[in-house]
């Protein structure tokens, strides 16, 4: 269903006249599974993703977290000494006893489970900082990027030489490829990164966009696969679903353009 979501998609700009079309793809799974391998504290876990999905710079934050982590003294020194080693349910409980108590359900706009969440990272990020060994095989992770024969070599070496666990994910991926390619997509014109995200947490795997060739910034379509969307809608069981957006404006202008 993802290489025929693709291949409906080229379609779709196709149908505009327009074919120069750069093929950008990425697979959140990937980066999943690989903190999963990890076994990282939950509060770091839940860190990355929120960066990777929100596109912020993942290798600033983990620089961040690489650090040693400061002897200051916080005004919430009691609180963060009784998370510490707690789990997110038994965190929440706790900072929710602490706003019954003082009589609110947020501070300065925050949710109560906002604020623990962050009361937990912090007494996370006391107790000492993000490994180095992870850092190190998470920044080589996120610079794998080429077409996606070569990045599935990438990744295996990346697992060989790490000791870790993505036989699944990475199985996926070049199956995924492989009906890719059984469709008639130009599987060696396609760029693929592990860094590679359109910025929404629902998505749950596969992620594409395609862009008129020199055009860096404006995709004409777009999407993936998000299985995660229909329970954050209220399903109570996720619920399998791939699709993409289709820039019509942007590819009707294009397609004039490219006719003239």
């Amino acid at each position: 269903a993802d290489a025929e979501t693709l291949a409906l998609a080229l379609e779709a700009t196709a149908a505009f006249g327009v074919q120069d079309v750069e093929i950008r793809t990425g697979d959140v799974a990937l980066f999943n599974a690989l903190l999963d391998a990890l076994d990282l504290y939950p509060v770091w876990r839940r860190r990355l993703v929120k960066d990777f999905n929100r596109k912020i710079s993942l290798e600033q934050d983990l620089e961040r977290l690489a650090a040693a982590t400061t002897a200051s003294p916080s005004e919430y020194e009691g609180v963060l000494a009784a998370l510490a080693g707690s789990d997110r349910k038994a965190a929440l409980a706790f900072v929710t006893d602490l706003m019954s108590i003082a009589g609110t359900t947020n501070v300065g706009g925050r949710t109560t489970a906002e604020i623990a969440d962050r009361f937990l990272e912090q007494s996370t990020l006391k107790g000492g900082a993000l490994p180095r060994e992870a850092i190190t095989v998470l920044k080589r992770f996120l610079s794998i990027a080429g077409n996606p024969d070569d990045a599935i070599a990438g990744l295996r070496a990346l697992t060989t030489d790490a000791k870790l666990d993505l036989a699944a994910a990475i199985d996926q991926f070049e199956s995924r490829v492989g009906f890719m390619a059984a469709r008639g997509i130009d599987v060696k014109q396609t760029r693929f990164s592990t860094a590679f995200g359109r910025g929404l947490d629902y998505y749950t795997g596969f992620e594409f966009e395609l862009h008129h060739r020199g055009n860096g910034a404006e995709p004409l379509v777009a999407g993936g696969r998000y299985d995660r969307l229909m329970t954050q809608l209220g399903s109570g069981e996720p619920i399998p679903a791939v699709g993409f957006s289709v820039w019509v404006d942007a590819l009707t202008r294009i397609g004039r353009k490219v006719g003239a």
